[in-house]
């Protein structure tokens, strides 16, 4: 086995309990394994198992290849990073939600801590920045927000809010966007509708310390994987956002999904052209990640499942380690010549997910117009 397949079983070791200690743990090299673990932002998927605070791992269960002293301490310096920035970000997360609550906005943080509170340890998730989605359309929200910090250039879906020196804020009129306009129409208005019973969906972390408004299960589900979409389309994506909706599929189940709940789901993703793609995310879950059948609301695609996971290796945590891209740009020269080499790069996606792959190059065009016209900042989630 590859030093790749090594870390996928280990990983489907350490997010099932189930699972049986994998013989690749004999093999692996833990630097290396933290370098992998980096690049997707998911460290703390390994950490308690290989440090054996979970109770998993024994010392003989490493069969003679128990970490160095130097590995444990490259493991040992990312957990209390993890944990630090975790605790920030929960306390951050909360006075945002109850500031915007008390200035009269009702709210719901999309993605972030609201993700990291499914998780088995909530403060070994990689965690980022806020996003909170505010009741009331965007008129109303900029007109508050510049009140605070005039004159900052809003997306069509949020505004920056630097409420905080140590956590950026992302304040959302909507929580996402396609770049189809005709399917965008559509989604804009099943936001809408669905809007309101987001802002009263409050859950506690599992030790009591902090509570906020999450999506509903049904909502989350769909708004999450059009992010994964979205991001796959555009940029790439990690395995963080992945395993994200690992832990959501599970809770989905946990809080007593119905049979009619995911026939509503996989209404509201024919409706919105991503069937193909959730099928996809679903093998991987299942097939990669270990995740049982019952947690699935789509029956698997082996074919698109393999071809995703691909993209998703190759381009690791939003694309930041996207390579191919950058092979083709290198010695290109002129702006033109770069706009159609990075537009031909988007195509590659046109045969898998045509209806939002072939608006890739107008979608830029625009963004790259609005930069320079209006200093208006990209869209994004």
């Amino acid at each position: 086995m590859d030093s790749t397949s090594n870390y996928f079983e280990l990983l489907k070791f350490c997010l099932n309990e189930d699972q049986p200690v994998p013989s690749c743990i004999k093999d692996i090299n833990w630097h290396d394994l933290l370098v992998f673990a980096t690049k997707h932002a998911i460290p703390g998927i390994f950490l308690p198992t290989i440090l054996m605070e979970n109770g998993r791992l024994s010392k003989d269960d490493f069969m003679g290849n128990k970490p160095s002293d130097e590995d444990v301490m490259e493991w040992v310096f990312e957990g209390h990073r993890l944990r630090k920035n975790n605790t920030t970000l929960f306390g951050r997360t909360v006075k945002a939600s109850e500031w915007f609550l008390e200035n009269g906005f009702r709210n719901c943080i999309l993605k972030g801590q609201g993700n990291a509170i499914m998780y088995p340890d909530p403060y070994m998730r990689t965690c980022g920045d806020i996003d909170i989605w505010l009741e009331g359309g965007r008129e109303k929200i900029l007109e508050f927000t510049n009140q605070y910090y005039s004159g900052r250039k809003a997306s069509s879906i949020h505004v920056d809010f630097p409420m905080f020196r140590d956590a950026e804020v992302e304040v959302h009129f909507r929580p996402s966007y396609m770049l189809n306009p005709f399917i965008d129409r559509k989604v804009k208005k099943y936001f809408e509708e669905v809007a309101s019973s987001q802002f009263t969906n409050k859950v506690t972390s599992p030790d009591g310390k902090y509570s906020f408004n999450i999506p509903t299960n049904t909502f989350n589900l769909f708004f999450q994987l059009l992010h994964i979409y979205r991001h796959i389309i555009k940029e790439g994506i990690g395995l963080r956002q992945i395993i994200d909706y690992y832990y959501l599929l599970r809770k989905a189940k946990g809080d007593g999904m119905t049979e009619a709940d995911k026939n509503e789901l996989v209404k509201v993703l024919k409706r919105f052209r991503m069937l193909k793609f959730a099928r996809a995310i679903m093998y991987i879950e299942q097939s990669l990640l270990g995740l049982d059948r019952d947690y699935l609301y789509v029956e698997p695609d082996e074919k698109e499942g393999k071809f995703i996971i691909n993209e998703v290796l190759e381009a690791g945590n939003f694309g930041k380690y996207e390579t191919r891209m950058n092979k083709s740009m290198k010695g290109a020269r002129g702006h033109v010549k770069r706009f159609l080499i990075l537009e031909s790069f988007h195509y590659r996606l046109l045969l898998h997910y045509p209806s939002e792959s072939f608006w890739v190059p107008f979608y830029d065009f625009r963004g790259h117009l609005r930069r320079r016209l209006k200093g208006e900042p990209v869209d994004d989630d």
